[in-house]
């Protein structure tokens, strides 16, 4: 779009889209950001859209090996099969381990997962056509990502320095990446416990490029709300469980307590409470919704 409402390719263009290229660099990225948003979501508990690194991936491959009249809706097509995927991995990762966690499963069943990964993208397929002219036609909700999207789509197109402050920050994480995961040049997670009013109390940080990144995407409200959750449940509930309960420490001394024994109370007992505050959201949503939801299935 070149403004608010107007299409940047007219809708009477007849350009390249859906091509063999297309299809080939688009199941390559969609199984390469599903295996990192999967990691990434099974590590910190939340996943990031893969619609713009793989915009951008797209367009170095594409433009990288010297394919002739490569057009945005190509690049769009190979981003859109990328996001995907990664939101396929998201539902399969928020969904799976609850069942390790309360003792259904006792190792992933690969082929029920697989299962489950199919039909619940079919399943999300058939709610989105449904819902679409709802959320973007007439409630015109903005979908922040999407624009974001668009502008790297956009800049992919017209080049020049929006590309290039693309390509720098794309190049800066991964030399940071490489030299704390790799060459262990610094130490990227720092914590520690110390003890006060007859408890213990837990303060860390994970210096993470990835981190920060999720962050500024999903906005200051939302981190906000991660980053009190993490507060609550370390800084305060772990505390108040050891006060009463005790840590799980053999020498009976509270000076003795490690990491090990605090991480060993949020695993076993704090880490409920926010698989509770999840569902809950998780319902409160879809109740705030009903209408809405029940008109655009009507």
């Amino acid at each position: 779009m070149s403004g608010l409402g107007e299409p940047w390719i007219p809708a009477d263009s007849n350009v390249k889209e859906l091509t063999v290229r297309v299809i080939v660099i688009g199941v390559l990225l969609g199984a390469l950001m599903t295996a990192a948003n999967a990691y990434l979501g099974l590590y910190v508990g939340i996943t990031v859209s893969a619609s713009i690194p793989a915009a951008v991936m797209s367009m170095l491959i594409l433009r990288g090996l010297k394919f002739e009249n490569v057009t945005i809706l190509e690049n769009n097509s190979v981003q859109t099969m990328a996001s995907a995927g990664e939101s396929l991995a998201a539902g399969v990762i928020f969904t799976v381990p609850a069942l390790l966690v309360l003792g259904i499963w006792s190792d992933i069943q690969w082929m029920d997962t697989f299962l489950i990964a199919i039909l619940g993208g079919l399943l999300g397929t058939m709610f989105t056509i449904a819902l679409r002219r709802l959320f973007i036609v007439e409630e015109a909700l903005p979908y922040p990502e999407g624009v974001a999207c668009r502008e790297v789509l956009v800049a992919g197109e017209k080049g020049g320095s929006g590309l290039t402050a693309i390509i720098y920050a794309l190049l800066i994480g991964a030399t940071y990446g490489w030299m704390v995961k790799a060459f262990k040049s610094t130490q990227a997670h720092v914590e520690g416990i110390a003890t006060a009013f007859g408890t213990k109390f837990y303060a860390g940080i994970d210096l993470s490029l990835a981190l920060l990144s999720v962050g500024y995407i999903v906005g200051l409200r939302i981190a906000s709300f991660i980053f009190l959750g993490g507060v609550v449940g370390f800084a305060i509930l772990v505390p108040i469980y050891g006060l009463v309960n005790g840590f799980p420490n053999s020498s009976g001394y509270i000076d003795l307590i490690t990491l090990a024994d605090y991480n060993e109370i949020w695993k076993a007992q704090i880490r409920y409470a926010g698989v509770g505050a999840m569902v809950i959201g998780g319902v409160y949503t879809l109740w705030s919704m009903r209408k809405t939801i029940a008109e655009g299935l009507g």
